[in-house]
């Protein structure tokens, strides 16, 4: 019972932050941000991740664990949802390497330079999702 009153508080607060967010009247557009997975030397070749928040306005992504190759990784994510939802990247050590913007609505995406060979964790970074489940594993071979 704790754990379903801590989630409605916690989707609760989402609406509230939703709610108290800038409206202009314009559609959000998808964004980039770029990181650094590692040192800039040796690169490799890019390659592309698709990420979708979960279409039934759960706290999830559509898949936990996904895998690519060592490089430069693009982030593709898709955001139906009217809660706001983002994809971060962050290393074993708890390092963030780069994420795409918080979105409602709409499509972001994010490149991490040169990702080495390794697992990496991916999850929401909006209080309260990724305690709720938001997140999966990203291995990188």
């Amino acid at each position: 019972m704790k754990k379903v009153a801590a989630l409605l508080a916690l989707v609760l607060a989402a609406a509230v932050l939703v709610a108290c967010g800038d409206d202009d009247g314009t559609t959000a557009a998808t964004t980039s941000e770029t990181a650094t997975g590692g040192d800039t030397a040796g690169g490799g070749g890019g390659s592309t991740v698709e990420f979708v928040a979960a279409p039934d306005g759960g706290l999830a992504y559509t898949t936990e664990e996904v895998s690519t190759k060592a490089g430069d990784v693009t982030i593709d994510f898709d955001n139906q949802q009217a809660l706001i939802h983002d994809v971060a990247v962050e290393d074993s050590d708890g390092n963030d390497l780069g994420k795409t913007a918080v979105i409602s609505d709409s499509s972001a995406s994010a490149t991490l330079k040169n990702l080495k060979p390794g697992t990496y964790a991916f999850y929401c970074t909006v209080p309260g999702h990724r305690e709720a489940g938001m997140e999966g594993t990203l291995t990188v071979r």
